[in-house]
């Protein structure tokens, strides 16, 4: 096995106890940038992998004003629970103020005031524009970033637009009036920047005006790990809440049943819910499968350039 990276020594593939406690060190070294990311001051002490009465806290920094839990993961999980009950359980032993951070792959929506979201390519972005005070720093840091690229949890080029087959009615009422899209559970959609559905026949011919082919293009704003039906549902609920979306269709409970029921089908375990930005036409006449890929089947290709797709376009 090769490694391009003092992390990946350990193992190519990213783990998120290594990466944590290599993150606890960095953070040992007093980096302005990282205190700054993660508002630290004056740290007394570092304490990782720290057993509670349900479950294990993966950093604790104690600084002389806060103690601050970061509570990591290398997808995009929605750890607010986890962290809650760890604050429950610290409150019992620290009297202080207490933050909490969530760090994944990329920042998430939490229904939290207590709680910061901040994200890997955040912490990567500061490590890059770093102004470090001796070589351990700047080396360890540097290795660190290596990692996260190398494990893929960090890209320095992003396919601009992620592309899929959309061909039932609750996927297609989903994106239009509710601009959500909700697809198996992959790591790699959080290289793109934009998501383009392609209508198949069926969308076209129960759903007068929708276009075989792809022709929308709508924003993608954040990216939320799904593991059950409760939490599509409130991810959804404040998604358009926020978004101030009144064509909130009333029958959208029915709607997550049944694309709960189709992934269940599939036996997927986790989803990834794709939160959009206002969905616009950009193409018509709708773009053609013909012109993305050889053949006329489900889409094999689903990450694309922008100049990709023009050029399907014909434009």
């Amino acid at each position: 096995m090769s490694s391009n990276d003092l992390l990946s020594c350990f193992g190519s593939k990213a783990k998120e106890t290594r990466l944590t406690s290599f993150l606890a060190y960095l953070i040992s070294l007093d980096i302005k940038e990282i205190n700054e990311y993660f508002n630290i001051d004056s740290i007394q002490n570092i304490i990782i992998e720290k057993k509670l009465e349900t479950q294990r806290c993966d950093i604790i920094v104690k600084s002389i004003r806060k103690l601050i839990i970061i509570e990591a993961k290398i997808n995009n999980k929605n750890t607010q629970d986890q962290i809650e009950r760890q604050y429950q359980e610290f409150k019992k032993q620290y009297r202080g103020k207490i933050d909490l951070i969530s760090l994944t792959k990329n920042t998430i929506s939490i229904e939290s005031k207590v709680i910061s979201s901040k994200s890997w390519k955040g912490l990567y972005n500061q490590l890059k524009n770093a102004k470090y005070k001796n070589n351990k720093q700047k080396i360890l840091s540097e290795e660190f970033m290596n990692h996260l690229e190398n494990s893929g949890i960090v890209t320095k080029r992003e396919k601009q637009v992620y592309a899929r087959d959309v061909n039932k009615e609750p996927y297609l009422s989903l994106f239009l009036k509710t601009h959500v899209y909700l697809c198996n559970y992959n790591e790699n959609i959080h290289k793109c920047s934009y998501f383009a559905p392609y209508f198949g026949a069926k969308i076209s011919y129960i759903s007068p005006g929708v276009d075989m082919g792809l022709s929308y293009i709508a924003k993608i704003y954040s990216h939320i790990q799904i593991t059950e039906q409760k939490e599509l549902e409130l991810a959804i609920k404040k998604h358009i809440k926020n978004q101030k979306l009144r064509n909130y269709n009333r029958d959208i409970e029915e709607k997550f049943k049944m694309i709960i029921e189709d992934h269940n089908n599939k036996k997927v375990k986790a989803f990834t819910l794709l939160l959009l930005e206002k969905p616009r036409k950009l193409f018509n006449p709708s773009i053609k499968k013909s012109n993305l890929q050889e053949g006329h089947g489900w889409l094999s290709k689903q990450y694309y350039e922008f100049d990709e797709i023009f050029e399907a376009a014909d434009l």
